[in-house]
């Protein structure tokens, strides 16, 4: 299986927060910054824990994943994020049903 994900960021090294508020602000930070990678809507799914130091960026393509990659490496700490073996499964089962039942599945939300 292939163990990165094509459009989902990891970023590390992000100070620790402590509190709701402090989250809001960090995902709110980081949709602004990524949101040019977001497509035509300039969506992206963040994902940020409290008391952690990473947080989990999903943009359009996988094109806009590689752009971020190089123009926002001066500004953050960041990889593409691995999958797990089980993300992976349930990925290949969705696509293998999506094709049986004639369906063009695309990405799957893991969030």
């Amino acid at each position: 299986y292939d163990s990165v994900h094509k459009k989902k960021l990891f970023i590390s090294g992000l100070s620790k927060l402590h509190t709701d508020p402090e989250v809001d602000l960090r995902r709110a930070e980081l949709e602004r910054a990524f949101r040019k990678y977001g497509g035509r809507q300039g969506l992206v799914t963040v994902s940020v824990q409290k008391n952690s130091t990473f947080a989990f960026v999903e943009v359009a393509t996988e094109q806009q994943a590689d752009l971020a990659l190089l123009e926002m490496k001066d500004r953050y700490k960041l990889n593409k994020a691995r999958r797990t073996k089980h993300e992976a499964l349930i990925e290949k089962r969705a696509a293998e049903e999506a094709a049986a039942s004639g369906k063009v599945t695309d990405t799957i939300d893991w969030d």
